[in-house]
């Protein structure tokens, strides 16, 4: 049997789209995991919602809100300011 690692990066995206369609990104993304039983992380520099600056712990709460658990979180200022790498729960 052939095992897979899928990565899903997010550089820039959700930064434009509708409220409410980066957070059902997100756990779409997470749920397709769970449903394949496939290994995989997620990967962002990009703006998260419900996180209006750099907070680790508003950032890990959001991501884990959506199937996500943090393991590195690398603020920065400008638009895409919230970097970092999760996995799922």
């Amino acid at each position: 049997k052939i095992s897979w690692h899928t990565i899903f990066l997010f550089e820039g995206v959700m930064i434009y789209l509708d409220e409410g369609v980066p957070e059902a990104l997100l756990k779409v993304c997470s749920e397709a995991l769970k449903m394949t039983a496939e290994s995989g992380s997620l990967v962002f520099a990009d703006r998260l919602e419900n996180i209006p600056g750099g907070d680790a712990l508003l950032g890990q709460t959001e991501l884990a809100k959506n199937g996500w658990n943090v393991t590195d979180w690398l603020p920065k200022p400008g638009l895409a300011r919230h970097m970092g790498c999760a996995e799922p729960l």
